[in-house]
């Protein structure tokens, strides 16, 4: 069974004037306008974990205490507080203790973030603390960013028993013989003319060589880790984005992270635009594809702000032939101007699209269609998201498999494969 929803509303709003626009190939939303003003964007970024080890890319334990603000550029409103508290872990010989207190903050032109961690213990004794508190704070005035690690701090820290007193210069940097070493007070910065970050990992080991703990080569750990941001545009808005080719879930069996991923820098592309690209995919028992491609770019200017995105896949072949397409493609498209009117769209296009078992989808198959597929799912196609995870922003997801019934694939139920995915983010200036 196909079912259908007309979802191509055009809307522009103004104080005097309401009107709307049927368009029958994209998907948009707009709201109200606004008197103009001069217009700059400030985002604050901020957070913070406790405890947090890898080895390689799996997670070994953590993050504890997560804290953030709205990710991934940050929030454009101040007085917000975030915080987290977690109890302390017990990853022996690497990691025992450490409960945790977490924040992230906003305040008008300033964004903070803290992690304080008491009683732990690192490599079975080599290295204790009774408490590890960091701090990282950006701030913006007439002068421009300034980033500060003032009331970081460590109490009763010991290193191969040695105590260390004070804190130790940014980066000190602690051999752990026949282990690998130990960076103290790591600050790790970033800055330029429309943004700064502080990061502040208290202490961050790395495991190198082999050892007789028994820890692998390549593990790592950061304790106490705090993070702040602020991010100016002299724009209406800050545009993120995000596009990818597929992503598979399998209800935490399997997961099969985006590819080809391309993200917007929070302080745009100047219309340059990025390119993220891969030649095939072979995700066994799931999908085949050949060329994958996704792009982005964005420009921040007084009085307009613009961004776009797009993902495009060659030769789709989901599940064994359940679903074929020689061509896919998704758009999404964003635009505000100083004055704060506001435009949103989605478009998407197949070639040659087949699902088996219904011969009526083609390649002309309306917006936000949906498929019972028997003995498995539902299939969407062409499926635009509006407002969520965040106010303001679109996603077109081309083709989305999301699994509901046992079947004869073996994937779990829970499982969701979505092939080809553009989404885009305005987050406006606050009032002047």
């Amino acid at each position: 069974m196909m079912r259908t929803r007309s979802d191509t509303l055009w809307k522009f709003f103004s104080p005097l004037l309401t009107f709307s626009l049927l368009i029958l190939s994209s998907a948009t939303t707009s709201f109200a306008a606004k008197p103009p003003f001069t217009v700059q964007t400030v985002l604050y970024q901020a957070s913070a974990y406790g405890v947090y080890g890898t080895l390689g890319g799996t997670v070994l334990v953590g993050p504890t205490a997560s804290a953030a603000l709205q990710q991934p550029c940050g929030t454009n409103q101040d007085n917000l507080l975030v915080t987290g508290t977690a109890a302390g872990v017990n990853l022996l010989p690497l990691v025992q203790g450490g409960a945790t207190n977490t924040t992230a903050a906003s305040s008008l032109n300033m964004s903070q973030a803290t992690s304080d961690v008491v009683s732990i213990n690192l490599l079975a004794g080599l290295i204790t603390a009774q408490e590890i508190k960091s701090v990282s704070t950006t701030t913006l005035d007439t002068n421009g960013f300034h980033l500060s690690a003032a009331g970081s701090s460590f109490t009763n820290l010991l290193v191969l028993g040695v105590p260390i007193n004070g804190l130790p210069a940014p980066n000190t940097q602690v051999a752990i013989p026949g282990i690998g070493y130990v960076v103290l007070n790591e600050q790790i910065t970033f800055q330029n003319n429309s943004e700064a970050q502080l990061t502040v990992n208290m202490l961050h080991l790395v495991v190198n060589t082999a050892n007789v703990l028994g820890i692998p080569v390549g593990t790592e750990l950061i304790a106490s880790s705090a993070q702040s941001g602020i991010v100016r545009a002299f724009a209406p808005a800050v545009i993120t984005g995000l596009s990818y080719g597929t992503q598979v879930s399998l209800a935490g069996i399997l997961d099969s992270s985006p590819t080809a991923p391309v993200n917007l820098p929070c302080y745009g592309t100047a219309n340059q635009v990025i390119t993220n690209s891969v030649t095939g995919l072979n995700l066994a028992g799931v999908l085949t594809s050949g060329t994958v491609t996704d792009t982005g770019r964005s420009t921040l200017t007084n009085p307009l702000s613009t961004g776009e995105m797009t993902s495009q896949l060659e030769n789709l072949n989901l599940l064994n032939g359940l679903v074929t397409a020689n061509l896919i493609y998704g758009r999404v498209d964003a635009t505000i101007s100083g004055s704060h009117g506001v435009f949103e769209s989605a478009v998407g296009s197949f070639g040659s699209i087949s699902v088996a078992g219904h011969p009526e989808i083609n390649d002309s198959v309306p917006y936000n269609t949906s498929v019972d597929i028997a003995g498995l799912g539902t299939l969407y196609l062409k499926h635009i998201i509006r407002n969520y995870p965040n106010p303001n922003s679109i996603e077109m997801r081309m083709v989305e498999l999301v699994v509901n019934q046992t079947n004869v694939f073996g994937l779990p139920i829970g499982a969701d494969i979505i092939v080809t995915d553009p989404q885009i983010t305005i987050v406006p200036a606050s009032e002047p």
